[in-house]
């Protein structure tokens, strides 16, 4: 009988090397400065934080110095500073958005970049508070400077979302209201998402369940897809809006249209059986309703509209 020979260890190491080799050789061959930016934005979704730096770093030292290109490296770079974790440098990302700045950059990457920095003053280290007025005035800043830009947008859902977190009455609906113009502007496409997301939140610190329910329906109308992300999931929403229409506004119909759209998109989920064990307390509830409950016999009091006169002078039906 012939010997049977396992090639699986080999192949695999083969690859393993090959991979390693290819790994080696992208991040030493010179790319164009678009080519190095384009790639190391892709690297940066992917939360490969080093090899990012390194394309942005090479799309910098290849381009005109100041130019439009080079200052989107130079961005990119600074955004990769600021927000990769592990090892992040909040300091050298500052300093690098500042000089950006400094460079007198094109009006869109002028936005960007002061909303970069604004949200550095927002979204401080753990152990410290931000200075909250500080954070309104930049959002603000952006809002009026940039008026009509994505950026603006954004700054604007970012400063609405500092009212909202107070939890105090008066910030929150003074917030909800202006959230509530905002997506209401005709033609209005960006931002519907979060900005219905904070109402909820809003609508939840001012005891509004029923508003509360109807803003995370929209939230989740909202929602933008990306056909590319094979990780769009909703079972969290659909099972946050049934028990929320389950057991704060007692809709019953609502909760059950959105526990079977869970059963039904999510079989596998782990919410699954909490879903089962909701429409059974359901049944289970209005039946007892109509046992204690039973409906009203027919009324024997005839229809007015179908009494007339006989010829005797009486009424019959």
């Amino acid at each position: 009988m012939a010997r049977i020979v396992n090639f699986r260890p080999v192949i695999l190491f083969s690859v393993l090397v090959a991979l390693a080799g290819c790994q080696k050789s992208e991040q030493t061959v010179a790319l164009a400065p678009e080519a190095a930016l384009e790639t190391g934005w892709d690297n940066y979704r992917l939360s490969e934080f080093d090899r990012a730096a390194i394309f942005f770093e090479q799309a910098v030292v290849g381009s005109v110095t100041n130019s439009e290109l080079q200052l989107q490296a130079r961005y990119a770079l600074a955004t990769t500073w600021n927000l990769r974790r592990p090892g992040e440098d909040r300091a050298k990302a500052e300093a690098m958005f500042r000089d950006i700045l400094a460079a007198s950059p094109s009006r869109d990457l002028t936005a960007w970049t002061s909303l970069a920095l604004a949200r550095m003053r927002h979204l401080v280290p753990v152990d410290q508070e931000p200075d909250m007025n500080a954070v309104r005035a930049a959002y603000q800043e952006i809002i009026a400077n940039f008026s009509g830009h994505l950026a603006a947008k954004e700054a604007f859902i970012y400063k609405m979302s500092t009212f909202i977190a107070t939890l105090e009455p008066k910030q929150t609906g003074y917030a909800i209201a202006c959230l509530s113009r905002y997506v209401g502007q005709p033609g209005q496409k960006e931002f519907l998402q979060p900005a219905w997301s904070l109402m909820a939140v809003g609508y939840t610190t001012l005891k509004m369940p029923q508003q509360r329910l109807i803003a995370e329906i929209r939230a989740l109308q909202c929602t933008e897809i990306d056909p590319s992300n094979p990780f769009n999931e909703f079972a969290w929403a659909y099972w946050n809006i049934a028990t929320i229409a389950e057991f704060d506004v007692g809709d019953f119909s609502l909760a059950r249209f959105y526990y079977l759209r869970l059963l039904r998109e999510y079989p596998n989920d782990i919410k699954v059986f909490g879903a089962k064990e909701a429409l059974a307390r359901m049944d289970a509830l209005k039946a007892k309703i109509r046992s204690e409950f039973p409906p009203s016999p027919k009324s024997e009091i005839r229809n007015p509209k179908r009494i007339r006169k006989s010829k005797s002078g009486g009424a019959r039906a």
